[in-house]
């Protein structure tokens, strides 16, 4: 008969999943020397209402970047509503220095008001990016995270990807994480994110 686990072992546990995922144990390169998304200005990106999309749009601020797309029947939604009720906990202090953005896997599809559509049941700063195939599937790449279509399916990363505010990648997140440790991740990111912003400040 198994033991029932204390509460405290339960935290250590949580704490360590956050420390590894901030360490860039599931990274695909290291912040300092991985390639950064280009989010480059005049290349056809746009977002759910239309309006263009460039390295500016994020400036400043930490993006958790997903791919997927809208006909996708169980991973992109189960996905998106762990982000949503992740995002639900954080204070408007924490979510005003993040970007969730979803990135069209299936551009061609879903354009700007079918992904505005499908927005509307998870949560409102939630920015999607649509576009050009060539550009979306460049986007995927410069984390080795091909995006492939074939009779109508679409195979695209199942993870998140948690940049940095120059884009650089700071880690890679497993979708099968829960709410709570994917928003304890979150804060441990941008109380970090603050704390270097203080220590640059003084």
């Amino acid at each position: 008969m198994m033991t029932p686990v204390s509460s405290r072992v339960r935290r250590l546990g949580r704490g360590l999943t956050v420390a590894i995922l901030l360490c860039g144990g599931s990274a695909v390169g290291s912040p300092g020397g991985s390639p950064a998304f280009a989010w480059s200005a005049g290349h056809g990106l746009v977002d759910q209402t239309g309006r263009a999309v460039d390295e500016a749009r994020f400036a400043g601020r930490l993006r958790l970047v997903y791919f997927g797309y809208t006909r996708c029947p169980d991973l992109c939604p189960t996905t998106l509503m762990t982000v949503t009720q992740a995002l639900d906990t954080l204070p408007p202090v924490l979510l005003a220095r993040l970007v969730p953005v979803l990135v069209a896997a299936d551009p061609e599809r879903d354009g700007p008001a079918v992904l505005a559509a499908y927005l509307d049941t998870f949560h409102p700063t939630i920015v999607a990016v649509t576009g050009p195939v060539a550009v979306i599937d460049s986007l995927a790449a410069a984390y080795a995270a091909p995006i492939r279509r074939h009779d109508g399916i679409v195979d695209h990363p199942a993870d998140l990807f948690l940049l940095g505010p120059s884009g650089g990648l700071m880690t890679r997140i497993p979708a099968t994480i829960t709410p709570d440790a994917l928003a304890e991740t979150l804060r441990s990111a941008l109380s970090r994110q603050d704390l270097a912003h203080h220590d640059l400040a003084r």
